[in-house]
């Protein structure tokens, strides 16, 4: 017993203090956040590997078509020799990969030599190209552009290029604003829309659209204009600028309730009939009703005035009786149906199965939604100048041919994108 003791005693004696582990103090976090620096740094080495080896590949492409176009290797001498090397220059090239620098381009002494690889002029990205123009347009300086810009992981862009690409667009819009309309438009659809404009305060102004409508439901733009407010004389200037460029009178004018287009088109096209859009009446009718319970079946037996009827006279006839069931009941929202009742029925004098298009506003209504989805990115627009040239992108964007030939914006002095 006595010696199994002293044993177990030296056994303690030797025996080194374990260490109290510590849990504390956020390892597995630290561990988390020194894994995504590992993974950042390596693939941030990766791509700077992978930016210098494309460097490599476009110098070694540019001295093989040097080469080629001066008839010449380096330090060779033969009697096809074009031209002699002066030297080289270095530039610097955007690409999807990020910003390639000092790339060394050769010169020729008497030659002016493009390379197939990067032209003098390109075209730039969308998404570059929309953003630059969100910020301009908006009247924010360049360098907010340029911040926009380096969001979308490019380098800066001189502001000369801003500048130049948005002449570029205020150019071509005029070009657009004065161009001839040479197509016969059977039907014309006017509607304006409400934009927020700031120039001393923030305020809304009025965009009024012309959208010409051929038998076939073929939609063009004709033209717009920006107003302060949706006026008589406002409209008279659209469609005087319409029948100015050639526009011949049309055989319907579709429009809402406006007095101030009804006006200015009897003004300016005193021979076109007017149709007024029969939702808008119905609508207007409903905004009249005393008991909110009488809206549904009023709205809906409103409506079937219209939908019911196969010919003028049986429409008509159709609201003496909606009268006569509504006229106790809501006779302020009768009232308002009947002011002006003709003016919508003027689409029964037109096929029957154009009824559907003409006797609404829907297709100038839809196109404005597009319209106001669009500009509701940009929230406001700093003047008339820059409404005018940001609506002229959007119509570039729904029709490419619109679109300012860039290859004349971007110069050499610029930073490239390429796809």
């Amino acid at each position: 017993m006595g010696t199994s003791s002293k044993a177990v005693t030296a056994a303690e004696r030797n025996t080194v203090p374990m260490k109290q582990l510590n849990f504390e103090g956020n390892l597995t976090t630290r561990w988390q956040e020194s894994k995504h620096e590992f993974r950042t740094r390596f693939w941030d080495e990766i791509q700077h590997q992978i930016r210098g080896q494309v460097k490599e590949m476009i110098e070694d492409l540019v001295q093989t078509e040097f080469n080629s176009l001066i008839g010449a290797h380096p330090y060779e001498r033969n009697h096809s020799r074009k031209s002699k090397r002066n030297g080289s220059y270095t530039r610097n090239l955007e690409t999807p990969l990020g910003r390639i620098e000092a790339i060394q381009i050769p010169r020729a002494r008497e030659l002016d030599i493009r390379f197939s690889l990067f032209d003098r002029w390109q075209q730039v990205e969308d998404s570059v190209l929309e953003s630059m123009l969100q910020a301009y347009l908006l009247g924010r300086s360049s360098s907010c552009a340029q911040k926009i810009i380096q969001a979308f992981n490019h380098s800066r862009f001189s502001r000369g290029f801003l500048q130049r690409l948005t002449h570029r667009f205020e150019d071509n819009l005029q070009v657009w604003l004065n161009r001839p309309i040479t197509t016969d438009w059977p039907y014309l659809f006017i509607d304006g829309m409400v934009v927020d404009v700031k120039e001393t305060w923030l305020q809304q102004w009025c965009v009024l659209w012309a959208l010409g409508m051929d038998e076939k439901r073929n939609i063009e733009v004709l033209g717009f204009v920006v107003l302060k407010t949706e006026s008589q004389e406002g409209a008279e200037r659209l469609l005087r600028d319409l029948k100015g460029r050639g526009l011949k009178p049309p055989q319907l004018i579709i429009s809402d309730d406006s007095k101030a287009i009804e006006n200015a088109a009897a003004m300016v096209l005193p021979h076109t009939p007017q149709q007024g859009c029969i939702f808008h009446k119905v609508k207007a009718a409903g905004k009249h009703l005393k008991n909110t319970k009488n809206r549904k079946s009023f709205l809906r037996q409103a409506r079937d005035i219209y939908s019911k009827a196969k010919t003028k006279r049986a429409a008509i006839q159709r609201l003496r009786n909606f009268k006569k069931r509504w006229k106790k009941k809501e006779s302020e929202a009768v009232t308002s149906l009947q002011a002006g009742f003709d003016r919508t029925l003027v689409y029964f004098h037109f096929p029957q199965d154009h009824w559907s298009w003409i006797r609404t506003n829907n297709p100038s209504e839809r196109f404005i939604e597009e319209v106001r989805r669009w500009t509701q990115r940009f929230g406001y627009f700093q003047g008339r100048g820059n409404l005018y040239t940001a609506l002229f992108t959007f119509l570039c964007y729904q029709n490419p041919q619109l679109v300012p030939n860039l290859n004349q914006t971007i110069s050499q002095k610029d930073t490239i994108l390429v796809a």
